[in-house]
């Protein structure tokens, strides 16, 4: 009876202690969430007639949507291999160095950086009037925001700021490896290149996933510093979907606006989805 008591006296605190949480999700996420399909599927917020999946092929079928959406894959695309393989070789450049904790907090800075201090900084350097002109652009100073470059420093500014967190978890995936393989490997006779694809590439593989899926995850939170760096109305070339819904949202289109957000979700949904149906196919214990 005293056990029965204390059991009901644990699952009455923990239902108290989640309250407030699902109280913040229902509220800022379920209820908005759901209020934005409505208005997805009305013409307008003055009449509210129904026009159902109208708004969805008007917004795919809106050029500024599709460019936004084709900016974005590219980016994706292009983005995601980079933040993965860059720290993959931080990582194994720092496994032998000393105080390798003191070099992962290094690259683990720029996570805790606000936003407008990460913007100041690299506008002083790509700016009209940044540090790239003034030492060999003086005659002829470029925007370097507005220019064909833009994109590859858009990527250089995601990869300086996210590839600290995935240094860590590649180091974290290492240490899992037991040393006893590259012993024995060495006594193989097995080279370096040899024990990288036979050892630390193999066993690294469900470190691959949780880096692809926090890679991808990282694509949509880059817009804060290229919003701050370049506008609301950039250089088309990166001109990203988080751009086109931030535009419709000052615009009040929200028949605009929902339909994006929404096609955004499943997208990103699916994705997820992908990513650990492969992990979990590829490395099943069962």
């Amino acid at each position: 009876m005293r056990k029965l008591r204390l059991r009901t006296r644990d699952e009455l605190l923990f239902i108290g202690l989640a309250i407030p949480s699902f109280l913040g999700i229902l509220i800022f996420f379920l209820i908005p969430f759901g209020y934005s399909l409505y208005l997805a599927m009305i013409d307008n917020p003055v009449s509210r007639s129904f026009v159902w999946f109208e708004n969805f092929v008007a917004t795919f079928n809106n050029l500024a949507f599709r460019l936004a959406m084709r900016n974005t894959l590219v980016f994706m695309a292009m983005s995601v291999p980079i933040n993965m393989i860059f720290p993959l070789f931080l990582a194994l450049l720092l496994r032998k160095t000393p105080r390798r904790e003191l070099f992962a907090l290094f690259f683990l800075l720029p996570l805790v950086i606000p936003s407008g201090s990460v913007v100041h900084f690299w506008h002083s350097v790509f700016g009209i009037n940044g540090a790239l002109n003034g030492l060999f652009f003086r005659d002829a100073p470029v925007n370097w925001l507005t220019s064909d470059w833009a994109l590859g420093i858009i990527l250089v500014i995601f990869m300086w700021k996210n590839a600290g967190f995935n240094i860590v978890l590649y180091q974290a995936g290492l240490n899992q490896i037991p040393k006893e393989f590259y012993e024995c490997a060495q006594v193989e006779g097995a080279s370096k290149w040899q024990q990288f694809w036979r050892i630390t590439f193999i066993y690294l593989m469900p470190t691959y996933f949780i880096v692809l899926l926090m890679s991808i995850l990282a694509t949509f939170r880059s817009f804060r510093e290229i919003y701050l760096l370049t506008g609301a109305y950039p250089t088309p070339g990166i001109y990203m979907l988080q751009h086109f819904m931030n535009n419709m949202f000052l615009a009040l289109d929200y028949q605009r606006l929902a339909p994006a957000a929404y096609m955004l979700a499943v997208g990103i949904i699916v994705v997820v989805v992908v990513v650990m149906f492969l992990q979990r196919r590829l490395f099943s214990y069962d």
